[in-house]
């Protein structure tokens, strides 16, 4: 997310309103630089995201007067959720693909064991990645998430889920379920493993890691 807010305001915001300072934007600068986005709206809603965070942050700073942020009240372009749902063939490509991943040492065994629960949990991928072993309840067959999303909450698991996570190795000095390559930590980033695999698997590249929650 920081790349990419860096990118928003290299490319957009600073040629946009750069020049402009701080106190004196007004809403008619945010809107028109809103609009002139209009062909790329989820774009331009970013960076009405990203700016009105910004200009909150120089409220607190004290650069601007409380409650004069411009971007207050602008409306947003109306975004279609992408999802989509793997059917049962693809579902059984992606299991092949991951079981000779697994078998050939190709990804990293965290890497496969993610993707995995993210199947059959239904949580979201940071939930996964920074699941600790004291939040995985056996006994209960849940997990006692602490810092999800939404704050706390319970997510109840199938047969399948804790068989999986009960067939998991497990190492006694990382606190972390998904290991990562350094001690004690837990594995970043699942994009370059999903990508490969999911090219093996020859699902379609609209399918995002976030998908798989949704099937």
């Amino acid at each position: 997310s920081q790349k990419r807010d860096g990118q928003l305001w290299r490319i957009h915001i600073l040629p946009s309103i750069g020049k402009v300072k701080v106190p004196s934007l007004t809403r008619d600068d945010i809107v028109a630089l809103h609009s002139s986005l209009k062909h790329m709206p989820i774009t331009a809603n970013r960076i009405l995201s990203l700016l009105s965070k910004a200009l909150n942050l120089a409220e607190l700073w004290g650069y601007r007067p409380d409650g004069s942020n411009p971007c207050r009240h602008i409306p947003k372009n109306k975004e279609n959720k992408r999802e989509y749902f793997l059917s049962s063939e693809e579902l059984e490509r992606l299991a092949a693909v991951l079981s000779e991943e697994e078998k050939n040492g190709t990804s990293m065994a965290s890497a496969i064991l993610a993707i995995r629960l993210l199947i059959l949990t239904g949580c979201r991928h940071g939930e996964i990645l920074a699941l600790q072993w004291k939040e995985v309840d056996f006994e209960r067959q849940c997990l006692n998430l602490s810092d999800s999303k939404t704050g706390s909450r319970v997510v109840y698991l199938s047969e399948e889920a804790m068989d999986l996570l009960k067939a998991c190795p497990r190492d006694e000095n990382n606190p972390y379920v998904v290991s990562g390559k350094k001690d004690r930590a837990h594995l970043v980033n699942l994009r370059k493993a999903w990508c490969r695999i999911r090219e093996k698997a020859n699902l379609p590249p609209v399918i995002r890691i976030h998908d798989l929650r949704h099937t």
